[in-house]
């Protein structure tokens, strides 16, 4: 199914060698992140209104993609593409992971090596500028392999 209003869009792009519970976090941190650094305007977001049980959502109306990439240096080289390009970025890292926000901090900031380990990186902007740099990652899926059973 295409989506109607697809003139932009999210993209994000998970590593396929991280386990799903830590994708899922890492995707969470990394699109709060990217909206907030997005100036007010880029995303129009819509008012869900639900009648049965009186609930309110907002809920952007670009489309958001999850794909897949193979491992973490394609990961990286989305992200130098999306910089190169002007495209609206945000990334995740192994090393955003720790006891405190001091100690993830620190060791983000001297990540380098095998500790620069990305787990994801989220998109924002028009299909035609996000479409040319994850036209070759594939839908993420889980396997029951990945489910733990």
């Amino acid at each position: 199914m295409n989506y109607a209003n697809n003139s932009n869009k999210f993209a994000a792009v998970l590593n396929g060698n991280v386990p799903v519970p830590r994708l899922l976090n890492a995707l969470a941190h990394t699109t709060a992140g990217l909206t907030a650094a997005l100036d007010r305007s880029a995303v129009t977001y819509l008012d869900y209104e639900n009648a049965a049980d009186q609930f309110h959502s907002k809920i952007a109306e670009a489309p958001f993609i999850i794909l897949k990439a193979k491992n973490g240096n394609q990961l990286s080289t989305l992200r130098a593409q999306a910089k190169a390009e002007g495209v609206p970025h945000n990334t995740f890292i192994s090393a955003m992971i720790g006891p405190s926000a001091e100690e993830q901090l620190k060791q983000t900031y001297h990540a380098s090596g095998d500790s620069l380990e990305y787990w994801a990186v989220v998109l924002y902007g028009p299909a035609e500028a996000i479409n040319p740099l994850t036209k070759k990652f594939s839908l993420f899926n889980i396997s029951v392999s990945d489910q733990g059973g």
